[in-house]
């Protein structure tokens, strides 16, 4: 009963947009000690999060709601996080993030690491300006699932192609899913650059990324 009132009062806090009241209840659920209630959190935390992306995506809620859910979420993140690694609920997958060289912009890409990081990806945030060459070392170092690129300006878009281009110049493209995302780039760019995908926002690009991870 305890562990499931923990996990009610996690969700209400979550949507209430309450991060004191979601806290608490993440520390009560850490507090218990058990695997497999900390995992029930980590999908109660997940759950919540699609509904807080229905409620962006219909017009319910705004970027300000959607930002601070994002904040409760990746410090609800931080007190679960380390139980699950010595838990069995593992990892929903790896994922290289950044925002591409010269653009300086992260607001989007840092929603989309909380929501990820929700959803139970261990992510690898590279942050800002980002070269093609880091983002090559870095998915030949973490080898994960996909990379996430970044990009809100116009004047940056050619760096999409850069990336790729260096990914296949090292015959690691084949290897990783590659999605995009930004003001700066559309659907039909991403495609032409040769990405696997386009997130429109960072809910979809979750959405997208758990679907490779066959979650």
């Amino acid at each position: 009963m305890m562990s499931h009132d923990a996990h009610e009062r996690l969700r209400t806090g979550l949507l209430e947009l309450n991060m004191d009241a979601a806290l608490e209840a993440a520390k009560s659920v850490a507090a218990l000690g058990d695997r497999g209630t900390v995992g029930e959190a980590v999908d109660t935390v997940a759950d919540g999060l699609q509904v807080v992306g229905r409620r962006f995506q219909n017009g319910d809620w705004f970027l300000a709601e959607l930002v601070y859910a994002g904040e409760i979420s990746k410090e609800v993140m931080s007190i679960l996080s380390p139980l699950m690694a010595t838990g069995d609920t593992g990892s929903a997958g790896r994922v290289v993030i950044g925002t591409v060289a010269g653009d300086l912009h992260d607001i989007g890409k840092n929603i989309f690491v909380s929501y990820a990081r929700g959803a139970g990806f261990d992510m690898i945030d590279l942050g800002m300006d980002v070269s093609a060459r880091q983002f090559k070392d870095a998915v030949e170092e973490h080898r994960p699932l996909a990379l996430g690129l970044s990009c809100l300006l116009t004047t940056t878009s050619m760096e999409i192609g850069r990336v790729i281009s260096e990914l296949e110049g090292d015959g690691l493209r084949d290897g990783v899913k590659v999605i995009v995302g930004g003001a700066a780039l559309t659907e039909q760019f991403a495609k032409e650059a040769g990405a696997d995908a386009f997130a429109p926002d960072a809910i979809t690009g979750v959405d997208i990324v758990r679907g490779w991870s066959g979650g």
